[in-house]
């Protein structure tokens, strides 16, 4: 009895180190960038709601080779970029699906076109985001519990391009503040909806 509550406080001891605790591209990259490269973003319409896409500068060139990546917070979207060893490069969530941690220095497989999670060995394509294999295989017992929670999920991939010197990816630039709408104007401006209810 006092083994498995041992086993369980030593579980969820492991767990907690693993949990996110924020994105801190800041202290790897002195890159100031995320300069919209695009005069004019683009205002596509999606049902209701218009989408203001741009071209967003994420690092320089020369900062991203196949044995270095680089990542940023951009637009409120973290993303992470390398380059493959034909020298294209790639871009995808800079965060696994799972639990949210960082997938910076994980291992790029150029052949499958895949990017191995170094939390939870989790690989996702670089092409589509979605999970190639086994979801979360290590560590063994850890990442086995970690699979059961969380289910399989893909990662957002954006569009890429180099420009200028520069990474770009094609990015949403008004995301975070339409998601963020409904939220701010009821709880920090006190107000309540049109029909008298309050959020």
């Amino acid at each position: 009895m006092l083994r498995s509550v041992a086993l369980i406080v030593c579980l969820a001891a492991s767990a907690s180190a693993f949990a996110p605790t924020g994105f801190t591209p800041a202290l790897r990259s002195g890159f100031k960038g995320a300069a919209v490269s695009s005069r004019t973003a683009s205002k596509t319409m999606t049902g209701p709601v218009a989408k203001a896409e741009a071209w967003v500068r994420l690092t320089t060139s020369d900062s991203v080779t196949p044995t270095k990546q680089q990542d940023a917070l951009i637009a409120g979207a973290a993303v992470l970029c390398g380059r493959f060893q034909n020298g294209k490069v790639w871009a995808i969530s800079a965060k696994n699906s799972a639990t949210g941690t960082e997938m910076y220095g994980a291992k790029v497989d150029d052949a499958a076109q895949t990017l191995q999670d170094p939390q939870w060995g989790t690989k996702y394509s670089l092409v589509d985001g979605s999970v190639v294999g086994k979801w979360c295989p290590s560590p063994p017992i850890l990442g086995s519990l970690i699979g059961t929670i969380f289910p399989p999920t893909g990662v957002w991939v954006p569009q890429v391009r180099e420009q200028g010197g520069y990474v770009e990816v094609l990015i949403d630039v008004d995301a975070k503040a339409d998601f963020e709408k409904k939220y701010w104007k009821g709880i920090l401006d006190a107000q309540g909806k049109s029909d008298g209810g309050y959020y």
